[in-house]
């Protein structure tokens, strides 16, 4: 996909692409697409994103224990959206496990309580029936979580414990 605009220099892209590290986390996946879009040929791609890998602008490992730090505080994901998240961002499965070792285990409880209660606080009448506990169960496991977790932590918030 080529833009109507005239491709931009390898220098000028390291310059763009170092700014852009340099505000938030990026991915490799994510610079290339975007080096693409400026009209870099991938040869001229591929040594940009390795300056920018050696200056330590970029670094999936870095990027991904970011991601899955903010999806877990910030949106409320469970380990198993997290992951396809990263997936889809062709980060490597041992970047991603590592990624997801780094989550601070009462942490991720913590979120999933709060997460499952926002839910019931929304709809209260949810535990009243057998489908009603399997909708709040699914959203959970929609969410990213283990079963097992969100199953626990529904029979905690329905027994009324903390």
């Amino acid at each position: 996909m080529m833009s109507s605009r005239k491709p931009i220099t390898p220098e000028m892209a390291l310059s763009k692409g170092a700014s852009l590290c340099a505000r938030c986390e990026q991915c490799t996946y994510d610079i290339m697409r975007k080096f693409e879009r400026w009209g870099l040929s991938r040869r001229d791609a591929d040594a940009v994103m390795l300056q920018l890998e050696q200056k330590g602008f970029i670094s999936d490992a870095r990027y991904a224990a970011a991601y899955a730090h903010d999806k877990l505080v910030f949106s409320g994901w469970g380990a198993r959206k997290i992951a396809m998240g990263l997936a889809a961002k062709r980060i490597p499965r041992d970047m991603i496990a590592e990624a997801l070792s780094t989550l601070d285990k009462e942490e991720y409880v913590a979120v999933a309580k709060r997460v499952l209660s926002s839910r019931l606080r929304l709809t209260p009448a949810l535990t009243e029936t057998y489908e009603g506990k399997q909708k709040l169960l699914r959203f959970g496991v929609q969410r990213g979580f283990p079963i097992a977790l969100v199953s626990g932590i529904i029979n905690q918030l329905i027994s009324g414990e903390d």
